[in-house]
């Protein structure tokens, strides 16, 4: 791994032609460069960005637009000695110690060899500098010279710290917190790494920190601080710098700052011109100059001319001697500690006015005020040396205390360092045990697998021998593929005549099914209704208590379902909403339906209400195979002898309903809650609203229904039905299908297909068989998962072609239950035999009165009758009580009855 700070990894490019430097200059280029450094680095704004363009781009879009404030030197300079503002696009890459490999996973770093590591660091060095490249872009576009600079450090913030360091950065922009956690109340940085570069940033660099755009806070500069050239006013400027910044500057700040003041003050007590001894000049030499003095010609350099013992001949005024002393030693006296009062005392002595008249009167006095001048500048000469034996001490204490801070800090670092290493050797450590845990176990699995391999070697080398010899074989056989291709071709172009020709048929084809509907509604209008019965409104609102919310047993898209008793029988009465088109056409539809097929296994439609579009259905109280199946108002759970009976018997009414002439019928909604249950959990398909009727008898074949809105429930629907329009009988197959696979594993409809392909393909299909459902037998289960899978394949041509191949894999799966079965439709097809649902299963004989009683079961009237005059109360078939001993006209099995007599009358004897 490359190491964050001996090793740092840094590029410089620049779209503009500038690249930066590469890092290691000698001492003597660092010193003969340093002015021009100094005047380039005070042109450079560096931005601290991550790597990804959109996370940056505000922060960068801010630098450019506020370029001309962040450096005004540069923009007013222009061309100029210092250049133009350069942008420095700065980056703190962190490697990543998880490498993923071809193979999948990840693994550390240190467990890879170092030629695997050293070329996933290279690809990540690119992919850092192609990401880095978008930032150069969007400088280029704002026409703004740019450079980057990238450094390896696992920590963001101690990265841009070196950054700043390394390159004597000035100027640094950097993002406050994520754009996602602006906010207009936000007055400093939130971000950790942010935070930490504020207080650990050299205090020389102003940083704008930026967030969404806008500026959040910025951290003002503190210069650098000379300490020979500093003054007591530029320390006290530069503290209260420090102390506007906040209270946030840090300890190392402080110390210096502190430092460079305690310097600067020293060297201002006693400075470098006038460390020598001051020495003062005999008296008479004093007396002699000041008799000399005159108002006219007073200077201040007179009086430095005295304080170094030449005398000028021109005459000095005694004030201005005065206030000259008098300013120089409380210059000095303020700095080295010289008492105020002595210097008043002497600065408050008067210098008597000299004229010409009094020089002889006046020299008496003078002598005093020389004696005390004498007395003043040794004293001042003893606290000037005072002063600089301090400045000296303190000066040697100081550059110890800044080593012994140095020395604290690399020692604090080092500490910090090895706890950090600690840690992570640790969490290696624990690593480690598990992975060779992991590793021993599959060295094992590798020494029983590597067995396998070389038997299974042996024979990949006799197959190789095979396979040569088979590719020769093959080159002869592309010559030969070369011709068929060419001859495909020809076809092609013939076939796409005939595509043409069969567009025409197809617009024809719709032409004819625009007639088949008008036809269709013609129909239905004129059905013949002679087995149901019409009932008026008033009599459907007495049945339901005008429709309360307490008859109410389903409510959905279509309308409400409501329990009602007319004419002395419990029946379901499904109120349409008749107020739109749908809802008519559904009732319109439902009643040329059921009005014209009878089926056991076919709800059967009792009446309708065409005043107030309802429909009255014989009532099943075990409500939906959807009820049962998700458990619903603690529904109890289907065994699986009725799950398979069930299978069965929608099976035999879609065989029923594709095979029915002249007009087959395709329900188009096949789900579980369309599939109602008796008393005796007998299923009986229900809800034609959206089925379809296919003319066979014309002279065009129509085996396909054609709409522009496919209507239905998402999870059962044909796929190919849902994407071209066309409902066929195999779209049923689909929805019948992904029933068989609801009702063995008891899993949700949608994705239930994939599901149970991918249990195949691992061989864990037994997992998936429902066990709520009792012990299901696995051979059955097995082939009744695969039947479903086979009806719900995608593409039609995929699935069975027709409801008869479904029936001979479902049949001989019904006998062998032990529940009674309802017999197969199959039968239905076969003229020569009777049905065996059309004979009584009391009397045996062909029923001519059918009636349906409580179980759900039709006998002969006058069997069922004799039956429970007799005194029985339970089921002739199930042997179960009979909830009540009502009996109703089975009208649809009985027109069945009739009409296949008729046939069989017709037909020849044989």
């Amino acid at each position: 791994m490359m190491d964050s700070r001996g090793d740092a990894w840094e590029t410089a490019s620049a779209r503009s032609g500038v690249s930066s430097s590469s890092g290691h200059a000698t001492a003597a280029e660092e010193a003969g460069g340093r002015c021009c450094g100094e005047a380039a680095a005070a042109n450079k704004v560096f931005v601290a960005l991550p790597a990804q363009h959109k996370s940056g781009r505000s922060t960068l879009a801010w630098v450019l637009r506020h370029l001309a404030e962040v450096a005004p030197a540069a923009a007013s300079d222009g061309g100029g000695r210092g250049g133009a503002a350069v942008v420095v696009v700065a980056h703190v890459h962190s490697p990543a110690q998880m490498i993923p490999m071809s193979m999948g996973g990840k693994f550390h770093a240190s467990k890879l060899r170092p030629e695997q590591v050293s070329a996933y660091r290279k690809y990540e060095r690119e992919q850092v500098e192609k990401d880095l490249d978008e930032y150069l872009e969007q400088c280029t576009r704002m026409k703004v010279k740019c450079e980057k600079i990238v450094i390896e450090n696992e920590d963001i913030a101690n990265g841009i710290t070196e950054i700043i360091l390394l390159h004597g950065v000035t100027k640094l922009v950097m993002g406050a917190a994520a754009d996602k956690q602006y906010s207009r109340k936000m007055r400093l940085p939130k971000s950790k790494t942010a935070l930490e570069v504020m207080l650990k940033a050299n205090p020389s660099c102003k940083i704008w920190f930026v967030c969404k755009e806008q500026l959040i806070y910025a951290r003002e500069l503190v210069a650098p601080i000379s300490p020979n050239a500093q003054s007591p006013g530029t320390s006290r400027g530069l503290i209260s710098n420090l102390s506007a910044w906040g209270g946030t500057t840090n300890k190392y700040a402080n110390n210096a700052v502190s430092g460079c003041i305690q310097r600067s003050v020293s060297e201002k007590v006693v400075p470098a011109a006038s460390r020598t001894s001051l020495k003062l000049h005999s008296r008479s030499t004093l007396q002699e100059a000041l008799s000399g003095l005159n108002m006219e010609g007073t200077s201040v350099d007179s009086w430095d001319s005295i304080r170094r013992g030449s005398f000028p001949s021109s005459h000095l005024a005694s004030s201005t001697v005065t206030e000259e002393v008098t300013e120089e030693v409380s210059s000095d006296s303020s700095s080295s500690g010289i008492p105020r009062d002595d210097i008043s005392t002497l600065a408050s002595c008067d210098f008597p006015n000299s004229a010409p008249h009094h020089e002889q009167g006046d020299r008496d006095s003078n002598a005093n005020l020389f004696d005390k001048l004498e007395e003043a500048f040794a004293e001042v000469e003893k606290y000037r040396k005072q002063a600089y034996d301090e400045s000296l001490r303190r000066q040697k204490t100081e550059e110890e205390l800044i080593s012994y801070h140095q020395m604290a800090r690399k020692s604090e670092d080092l500490f910090l360092n090895e706890t950090k290493q600690r840690k992570e050797v640790e969490e290696f450590l624990a690593k480690a045990n598990v992975e060779i845990k992991l590793l021993k176990e599959e060295m094992d699995a590798l020494k029983h697998s590597r067995d396998d391999i070389d038997s299974k070697l042996s024979e990949v080398s006799e197959q190789k021998v095979t396979l040569e010899k088979n590719a020769m074989e093959y080159g002869s056989t592309f010559n030969d593929l070369k011709d068929k291709i060419a001859e495909s071709q020809a076809l092609t172009d013939s076939l796409q005549l005939e595509i043409e020709k069969l567009k025409h048929e197809r617009d024809n084809a719709l032409k004819h099914a625009e007639v088949l509907h008008r036809e269709k509604q013609n129909m239905i209008s004129s059905s013949n209704l002679e087995w149901s019965t019409e009932f008026s409104l008033l009599e459907l609102q007495q049945a339901t208590q005008n429709f309360s919310d307490a008859m109410k047993i389903g409510e959905g898209g279509f309308g409400c379902v409501y329990r009602g008793l007319l004419r002395n029988t419990t029946v379901a009465i499904k109120m349409l909403r008749s107020q739109n088109l749908q809802g008519q056409s559904q009732f319109q539809q439902e009643v040329a339906v059921l009005s014209r097929v009878r089926h056991p296994n076919l709800v059967t439609l009792v009446g309708y209400c065409s005043e107030a579009s309802g429909l009255v259905y014989e009532f099943l109280p075990n409500g939906s195979l959807e009820d049962h199946l998700a458990c619903e108002n603690n529904t109890p759970t289907l065994t699986w002898q009725i799950r398979t009976r069930i299978i069965g018997e929608i099976c035999s009414a879609l065989i029923f309903l594709h095979s029915d002439k002249p007009h087959a019928v395709i329900h188009g909604d096949l789900k579980p809650a369309n599939i109602l249950l008796n008393a005796n959990f007998v299923s009986k398909l229900s809800d034609f609203g959206i089925s379809c009727l296919l003319n066979k008898s014309s002279t065009v074949s129509t085996s396909f229904y054609q709409t522009t809105n496919p209507r239905g429930t998402f999870a059962y629907m044909d796929p190919e039905f849902l994407t071209t329009g066309e409902l066929t009988a195999r779209s049923d197959i689909y929805s019948f299908g992904i029933i068989i696979l609801r009702l063995v594993t008891g899993k949700p409809a949608l994705g239930i297909a994939r599901e149970v392909e991918d249990a195949l393909d691992k061989g864990v299909l037994e997992l998936l068989v429902d066990r709520s459902a009792g012990d299901w037998p696995f051979v059955q289960a097995e082939k009744l998962m695969l039947l479903g899978l086979q009806c719900a394949e995608l593409s039609r041509r995929r699935r069975p072609g027709r409801m008869n191949d479904v029936w001979r894999v479902v049949e001989p799966l019904m006998k062998s239950v032990s529940l009674p079965v309802e017999p197969s439709s199959g039968h239905w097809l076969d003229k020569n035999r009777t049905p065996f649902y059309f004979i009584c299963p009391i009397s045996q004989e062909v029923m001519r009165d059918p009636h349906i009683a409580a179980d759900g079961f039709s006998y002969e009237a006058e069997a069922i009758k004799g039956w429970l005059d007799s005194g029985h109360n339970t089921s002739p078939m199930t042997k179960s009580t009979l909830e009540n001993r009502q009996l109703i006209p089975n009208l649809a099995l009985c027109a069945a009855v009739e009409e296949f007599m008729q046939q069989q009358q017709k037909m020849p004897p044989s």
